[in-house]
């Protein structure tokens, strides 16, 4: 600390700081003096140095397998910078010569866009290098390989759909400096085969169709009560008739699934109006059974998967404001599953 005499500043020490906050932090650090020997590994910012080797979790395969984020080498790295041990250079390093006008650290979509920009501003005679810990550039929104029962599969993973965007908006001037044309998506080849067509959604949000009949279907195993399990399909055209649920879950999970509201929906015109704050108000578990009547048993089976997949937290703790987000808040002209939001199946860096 007495390395750096504005150190306080640059971190932000000498700003108010509000009463809930420093409650909340308070909170966080008692849940921490109970927990601690509970917790899967040490914390870094304990100082101990180590961390378990299963917490890189899961990898792909081939140059995947190195590309799965920050692994644990990245935060042992981090520690050691922290520590000072790089302050001085290191014995195996060499010159190379090289200059460059910008460096950017980290290749994901924050830095390939910042590499983008940088071009765009700086012209053709300056340079710019671009850094990353994978063998794969984009970040967290690429593709990824695995082996499942010897088949190989390609699977993107965050953020990986996009839409037409406004006319004249930054996002298609992204499009635009990145030589997408956008408007070449709006056709697909045609199926030609002769055995019966399946009809492919274009994201994974979309529903796809065999012969024009729904091609979703509900898998129920040992959990409920199947051996080796049996498959339900079509079960929203069916109203969920055949599946192992109790009659009055059928018709909550029914109640969510078309909309039908017992109570006026919350609907704001703009962020920050009186409807929004009061979305923001109640978590989005909350609306639901405001707005629709049903039990937070049956948001949970139904809403909570989806949620906690897609933003990292059940209803239960997500805002009521959430719940308009998508159909709100994407800057595009076309925002349907036919029509307007598509994935790459390689994700969004390709």
């Amino acid at each position: 600390m007495g390395q750096c005499p504005d150190l306080d500043e640059r971190l932000g020490l000498d700003q108010p700081i509000s009463r809930r906050d420093f409650l909340d932090g308070m909170l966080l650090t008692s849940a921490d003096m109970f927990l601690a020997g509970s917790c899967p590994f040490p914390l870094g910012a304990q100082g101990t140095g180590e961390i378990s080797s299963g917490w890189t979790g899961y990898t792909g395969e081939g140059d995947y397998q190195a590309a799965a984020g920050n692994t644990e080498a990245v935060i042992q790295n981090a520690h050691a910078v922290r520590d000072g041990r790089y302050d001085q250079s290191r014995s195996e390093s060499a010159e190379t010569g090289e200059v460059y006008d910008c460096v950017v650290v980290g290749g994901g979509f924050a830095g390939l866009s910042a590499g983008l920009f940088f071009s765009q501003q700086a012209g053709p005679t300056r340079n710019c290098l671009i850094l990353d810990n994978a063998r794969i550039f984009g970040g967290v929104a690429k593709r990824n390989e695995f082996v499942v029962d010897g088949h190989r599969l390609f699977a993107p993973q965050a953020s990986v759909h996009f839409q037409p965007p406004y006319p004249n908006s930054f996002l298609e001037g992204v499009y635009d400096a990145m030589g997408l044309d956008w408007d070449a998506f709006k056709s697909y080849q045609k199926w030609q085969g002769p055995s019966p067509e399946i009809s492919l959604p274009r994201s994974a949000y979309g529903h796809g169709t065999i012969d024009g009949k729904p091609a979703t279907g509900f898998f129920f195993g040992a959990k409920y009560g199947h051996k080796p399990g049996i498959w339900i399909t079509d079960p929203w055209g069916k109203k969920l008739e055949g599946t192992p649920f109790s009659e009055t879950t059928r018709r909550e999970m029914w109640a969510l699934h078309s909309e039908q509201a017992v109570r006026a929906p919350l609907v704001y015109d703009y962020p920050g109006d009186a409807v929004s704050r009061q979305l923001d108000s109640m978590t989005l578990e909350d609306y639901l059974i405001r707005t629709y009547g049903v039990s937070r048993e049956t948001i949970r089976l139904l809403v909570a998967g989806e949620s906690s997949g897609g933003f990292g937290l059940g209803p239960d703790a997500l805002s009521g404001f959430l719940y308009y987000e998508w159909s709100k808040v994407i800057p595009t002209v076309d925002d349907s599953m036919a029509t307007g939001i598509q994935m790459f199946p390689g994700g969004n860096s390709g």
